[in-house]
């Protein structure tokens, strides 16, 4: 099996260019942008957060509270 050949930079650059399919001129150019999709997008994550923040609380009361039981019992 015969070693890859090593791309040259301007190579590189038109590979990259093709796989993400707009080259940085056109991105910066760009005016597909939703901020509609963005917004929900960001609503939705924000959600997401808050639920996995209140999981965690309830999940380190949860925790306390058998620390303490465990505590009582080792009294008896």
């Amino acid at each position: 099996m015969t070693p890859p050949v090593p791309m040259t930079d301007a190579e590189k650059i038109a590979a990259y260019n093709a796989g993400v399919g707009q080259s940085k001129e056109e991105l910066d150019k760009s005016t597909n942008f939703d901020i509609d999709n963005f917004e929900k997008l960001l609503t939705r994550l924000e959600a997401s957060k808050g639920r996995q923040q209140r999981q965690k609380s309830v999940e380190g009361r949860r925790d306390i509270f058998s620390q303490g039981l465990a505590g009582m019992m080792s009294n008896f």
